[in-house]
């Protein structure tokens, strides 16, 4: 009997986010004491850009999407703690910067985040003498799941049950830095992800990360030196999923994407059902836009 092996072959570039031209309103509401001045949907919650003035005296100004904080913003709450960045659902998802002060120290942590943890950047520690850098960063590997589980939305037993896997599942292990006990994984055979308790989890094989500067290609001039365009193109017939920068993108077969970036180091991670997902690493240059053509090939053998 013949087995099928899905090899992900990548071949072209890429992404960016933009802000211009905001429309701002002047609608005010308050929510159980937490005023609201900004654009509204047709249900009265939050959506577009606006201002919340908490009633412990934090305050939220950026995007909303449906009465929670999505798109672009920044959270200052009322003991400093200060982050500027990526949401999606009221979390922290994407690029961002924060900053905490703690026991007479200042953390500030700058780069990828999920969950509301950064999982890729800089942790810079401020003790008032001097400063201490670290490198924030994650592995992937093969799992094997050893106990019938739920892969789950979310990174805790409340969240809602995508699907249920039994032992023998190989699943993606996103990143080996558990949020709350639970890995974000990719189950292999659908493609889905979510994420599962650590302990019904064996870790096998480290999945390697490939350098690929010269598979981005360039594709003119970017419009700002603080953003990169990626054309990122899914050549196959097969269904493809790409994460960049702490965000999903979904691929129709022969589909296609323009994302937009910050100039940096990238990791990505590109999956289809079936298929062992693929990690690689770019550096974005800045003033650059950049073309990426990915191609799932199935070989016998």
């Amino acid at each position: 009997m013949k087995n099928i092996l899905t090899t992900l072959i990548l071949l072209i570039p890429f992404l960016v986010i933009s802000q211009n031209n905001i429309d701002k309103c002047s609608n005010e509401k308050t929510y159980e004491n937490d005023n609201y001045v900004g654009c509204i949907n047709d249900e009265g919650n939050p959506d577009g850009f606006g201002i919340m003035n908490y009633e412990n005296q934090d305050v939220y100004e950026g995007h909303w999407k449906n009465g929670k904080r999505n798109g672009l913003g920044k959270f200052e709450s009322s003991d400093g703690y200060v982050y500027e960045g990526s949401w999606e659902s009221d979390v922290k998802k994407g690029e961002g910067t924060s900053i905490e002060k703690k026991d007479s120290k200042i953390y500030t942590r700058k780069g990828i985040f999920k969950n509301d943890q950064l999982i890729e950047g800089t942790k810079v520690v401020d003790n008032g003498y001097f400063l201490t850098s670290f490198v924030v960063t994650y592995k992937s590997y093969i799992g094997i799941v050893n106990n019938e589980i739920n892969l789950l939305s979310g990174p805790g037993s409340g969240f809602e049950i995508i699907k249920n896997l039994i032992p023998g599942n190989q699943l993606f292990i996103i990143s080996d830095k558990p949020i709350n006990d639970y890995y974000n994984v990719i189950d292999i055979v659908s493609n889905e992800e979510g994420y599962v308790h650590k302990s019904f989890v064996e870790l096998a094989n480290e999945v390697e990360i490939n350098e690929v500067n010269d598979l981005f290609k360039f594709a003119g001039k970017s419009e700002s030196l603080t953003s990169s365009r990626i054309e990122a193109i899914n050549s196959s017939e097969k269904p493809m999923t790409l994460i960049l920068g702490g965000s999903t993108w979904l691929f129709a077969p022969k589909g296609k994407w323009f994302i937009n970036v910050s100039p940096g180091y990238y990791k990505i991670i590109v999956s289809s059902p079936n298929v062992i997902p693929y990690i690689e690493k770019v550096e974005i240059e800045s003033g650059k836009n950049y073309k990426r053509e990915y191609v799932i090939i199935e070989v016998e053998k």
